[in-house]
């Protein structure tokens, strides 16, 4: 070897570095602009909404637009994890309180940038739960393609993980557990580490998990889940106890992400400790139905043939959504029988891994068409201090469909180096349609207008400081209803007034407040009570069934000033 070519190669060296960087970064740019294409597909009828409007019913929905409003532009003159913008004027702790960090701090900074006015912050908040589609989907697809060296498995299973039903009905209602786009990667990540034993590789596996628990508390448990299943299955497989490597992941990765986050897990056990309603019900309700994988979801083009199973089910619907789709579970009906006989440790892995969270999915007990039959391990988690906020078991189907995107691309893969020529291809280019098409959303979505009405401007005006807004109709404790009541009083607040509200709701309700003790029989004796609190207006709105519990409905304009009356909603004045 010549000097010449010996001193050529460090610049060699580092240009295909950089060739290979520039190759990694346009995979996956081509990989996030796809998946992007393909969201824009499945919420076609909303995009010229996403200005206006907030994705889904008007249900929780409503809340997390709070819960970006109150990171990108409420005062926060206590710090972060209390406020008395909503309970007021008594205020509440949130650490319970159901944000998706990553989102919300995101929409906050990019509000910054380009404006954190009504419709702004509505389209950033759109924006930042459509984002997690192209996200997981490129996560997925890494995952796979590590795990079957197949990239139109990949691509497959990708689809199956991203698009998935629980996803898309989550996406229209709660934030944080539609934040599956960091699951994938932190998967990867762990696998990984593990085979390189890389200390940097670690360091940002505990990351991915941190964002991952950041995003919803629920993953926080859901990945520990996932580690130690993978570690037990090593185990068993290998007939050897975890050592060395084996041993530290695992251990570092739980360590890790504890320290890291215990600014905010040691108040949260702390304030359980203390007696605080942090448990609440559903381990036996929000749970994932044996019927229900094989049921049509509702939006689905056939999904009025699994009306009457739906019907059946405990819960709601978007919590029982687990549809696996036909299509995927034939190919993995054909998987098995195809390679059940062979030492196929990847098959292996992927039905334990199905069975297992399935288990985790079914909650306390195993539901056949809402009728509970046999218990489950969740029945001991549940009864477990902080386990027991585990309460909606049914989320735990996101590792499911993880599972099962690995298995689509294993039997990609598989079915490539088995059958070649024409008609194969186009077999398979067939089923790869028949997937998209059993989890494409039929019919559109519902969504939320945010739309204000001139009557808040008197609120949102007043140059006083430092008063509050009491909501009606509304009761202290109640039904589905008057929650979503509470929700909307919360929608309007950060999208029309900003003032502090009497009402609102939160994750876990732990404190008494104003709201809970208002004075309704008397309406002379809660005008002096308000006062008192420096409550100065009361909104009452015609689009609710008033209360009996919330005293006189025509007794109040003559208790209070009249500021404002279209006839839908009225403003009155307390002091």
């Amino acid at each position: 070897m010549s000097v010449r070519t010996l001193s050529a190669s460090p610049v060699s060296g580092a240009r295909i570095q950089a060739n290979r960087l520039v190759e990694s970064l346009a995979v996956f740019a081509g990989l996030f602009s796809l998946f992007s294409l393909l969201t824009a597909v499945f919420f076609w009828s909303e995009i010229p909404h996403l200005h206006s409007a907030l994705l889904g019913p008007p249900e929780d929905n409503m809340q997390d637009f709070w819960n970006t409003w109150y990171v990108a532009v409420a005062k926060k003159p206590v710090g972060f994890f209390f406020t008395d913008l909503i309970r007021f004027p008594e205020g509440t702790p949130l650490y319970y309180h159901s944000f998706a960090y990553p989102k919300v701090f995101a929409v906050a900074l990019l509000g910054k940038l380009f404006g954190a006015e009504a419709s702004s912050l509505v389209f950033l908040h759109n924006i930042s739960l459509l984002i997690s589609f192209p996200l997981a989907g490129v996560g997925a697809f890494y995952l796979v393609r590590h795990l079957t060296a197949n990239t139109a498995g990949a691509l497959l299973g990708a689809f199956v993980f991203a698009f998935n039903p629980s996803h898309v009905e989550q996406t229209m209602h709660h934030a944080h557990v539609a934040s599956i786009e960091f699951i994938p990667f932190f998967v990867l990540s762990y696998l990984v580490t593990l085979e390189r034993r890389s200390l940097p590789l670690l360091l940002l596996t505990i990351v991915l998990y941190v964002l991952n628990a950041l995003s919803c508390w629920y993953y926080f448990f859901y990945l520990a889940y996932f580690i130690a299943f993978h570690t037990l299955y090593v185990a068993i497989r290998d007939r050897a106890a975890p050592r060395g490597w084996a041993l530290a992941a695992p251990i570092a990765s739980l360590a890790g992400v504890v320290a890291i986050l215990s600014p905010i897990l040691v108040p949260m056990v702390m304030t359980a400790v203390g007696g605080a309603a942090v448990y609440a019900g559903g381990a036996n309700d929000f749970v994932a139905d044996v019927f229900a994988y094989l049921a049509f979801p509702p939006y689905h083009l056939f999904g009025p043939l699994a009306r009457g199973i739906y019907q059946r089910l405990s819960g709601n619907d978007w919590e029982a959504t687990v549809y696996l789709g036909l299509v995927n579970v034939a190919v993995m009906a054909w998987l098995y029988l195809t390679a059940r006989h062979k030492d196929d440790r990847l098959l292996k892995y992927i039905l334990y891994g199905l069975a297992v969270f399935c288990i985790f999915a079914s909650g306390d007990w195993l539901h056949v068409l809402g009728h509970s039959t046999i218990p489950m391990p969740d029945a001991v988690l549940s009864r477990l201090p902080f386990f027991g906020n585990v309460r909606t078991p049914s989320r735990a189907i996101v590792f499911v469909y993880l599972f099962l995107a690995v298995g689509v691309g294993h039997a990609a893969s598989v079915a490539g180096k088995r059958q070649q020529g024409r008609l194969s291809r186009w077999a398979m280019a067939v089923v790869a349609v028949a997937m998209v098409l059993d989890f494409f959303p039929a019919r559109g979505f519902a969504v939320t207008p945010v739309a204000c009405s001139p009557g808040l401007a008197v609120i949102r005006d007043d140059p006083e400081t430092g008063f509050g807004v009491l909501d009606l109709p509304s009761l202290p404790i109640g039904t589905e209803t008057t929650y979503n009541e509470g929700n909307f009083y919360m929608l309007q607040q950060a999208a029309c007034h900003g003032r502090p509200i009497v009402q609102g709701n939160t994750s876990r309700d732990m404190v008494v407040s104003l709201r809970d003790h208002l004075e309704t029989g008397d309406l002379q004796a809660q005008r002096r009570q308000l006062a008192a609190a420096r409550v100065k207006y009361i909104v009452i709105r015609s689009q609710f069934p008033w209360h009996s519990e919330d005293g006189p409905q025509r007794m109040y304009p003559l208790v209070y000033q009249i500021a404002y009356d279209d006839g839908r909603l009225m403003v009155l004045r307390v002091y």
